[in-house]
């Protein structure tokens, strides 16, 4: 499978304590066309290079060690201006005022839908002016085109009828 497009993966960094969270982002971003570094705590991420350049941060608030909140405060601090996204089950009001407060550009409670938290993703690029979005990107294979973008498989001229999930695996393989 190769890419119409020659733009680089948009780069994601995860820092999720919940290993199998962790692993179903990783899994899913990378389906998407990102590029993802997982971090399960806040102390790795923050030694971590490509945590600190990433285009994307989605972080949980309530990590062992360094929590997110702490994270994103001290992200901004050394200067980083890509946006950041808290994802955790924090869902007062104050939880998202702090978030917001301590430099977090989007907050997401879980449990949360994929397609918004990807839709999110997407909208974080757009508004920061990072790299065009990885799901903009066809991939061919043969006279198979799939479009995430636009959600479009073809074969040859003919478009395939598939439901989201069908979509969702064709992609994915």
């Amino acid at each position: 499978l190769t890419s119409v497009n020659s733009l680089p993966a948009n780069t994601v960094a995860v820092i999720e304590d919940d290993r199998s969270l962790r692993e179903m982002l990783t899994s899913i971003l990378t389906a998407h066309g990102y590029h993802v570094t997982a971090h399960a705590d806040g102390e790795a991420a923050m030694r971590d290079e490509h945590t600190i350049g990433s285009d994307v941060a989605i972080i949980d608030i309530g990590l062992p060690g360094i929590d997110g909140l702490e994270v994103c405060r001290r992200l901004r601090a050394n200067g980083r201006t890509a946006p950041v996204m808290m994802l955790t089950a924090r869902h007062e009001v104050q939880d998202r005022v702090l978030g917001l407060d301590a430099g977090a550009d989007d907050y997401l409670v879980k449990p949360f839908a994929l397609d918004e938290l990807l839709a999110r993703v997407r909208a974080l690029h757009r508004r920061h002016g990072t790299a065009a979005s990885a799901v903009d990107t066809q991939l061919e294979l043969d006279d198979l085109t799939i479009d995430p973008g636009t959600r479009v498989a073809t074969r040859g001229e003919n478009p395939l009828d598939l439901t989201r999930i069908e979509f969702d695996l064709l992609h994915l393989l």
